[in-house]
């Protein structure tokens, strides 16, 4: 993984991903990072920092993962706050949640439509900068390198302010023909169960 935006997306007919590069920041010791962070905050200012994600996601293990490891290298451990799909939607788009596992869709291949879920009153985080959207905004009228160049500028901002951290991507897909009903694919643990599955 190199960025937020997958491979094989293509602005223009250009890969974004190759013309964009490697936008993931290097964080040489995130210990001594968050120890610096630290100073002068209360171990309570942590109390009530939760970890939210949808309920049947397959994201329970990952969490787990996660907070073993902030525990082991930061002393830290959050509790996990799963919910139903509506209400981890709403939360999401209210902003009232302090850290969430959330999918980050790449709908319909497009690099744009993918960062601009970070822009708008209603986006995955809450982010409000005039500079973001607005190079988001510029990207439409360039074509090109020019465009891919806006694109990577808002990829980078992402990722630098730690406004979204990639965990993992996934490329897997299911097509399913038309008539077919009652499938359950879970592509986080991946399920696909066919006992109630009809095709009309």
């Amino acid at each position: 993984m190199t960025g937020l935006v997958p491979d094989g997306l293509t602005v223009d007919g250009i890969d974004y991903r190759d013309a964009a590069g490697d936008l993931l920041p290097t964080i040489p010791d995130a210990k001594a990072l968050y120890m610096q962070a630290r100073q002068g905050m209360a171990s309570s200012d942590f109390n009530g920092v939760t970890i939210l994600l949808p309920q049947g996601s397959g994201l329970t293990e990952t969490v787990e993962q996660i907070n073993g490891a902030w525990q082991k290298d930061c002393s830290l451990f959050f509790s996990v706050e799963e919910v139903p799909q509506e209400e981890f939607d709403a939360r999401l788009a209210s902003g009232k949640y302090t850290i969430a596992l959330a999918p980050i869709r790449a709908e319909g291949g497009s690099a744009y439509q993918m960062l601009q879920q970070f822009a708008g009153d209603n986006n995955l985080t809450g982010l409000t900068d005039p500079l973001y959207a607005g190079a988001l905004s510029e990207s439409i009228q360039r074509t090109g390198s020019a465009r891919c160049q806006l694109l990577r500028d808002c990829e980078r901002q992402l990722l630098e302010g730690c406004t979204v951290v990639p965990l993992a991507a996934q490329q897997k897909r299911l097509l399913v023909a038309d008539g077919v009903e009652g499938l359950v694919f879970d592509p986080f643990t991946p399920v696909l169960d066919l006992t109630y599955t009809t095709k009309n």
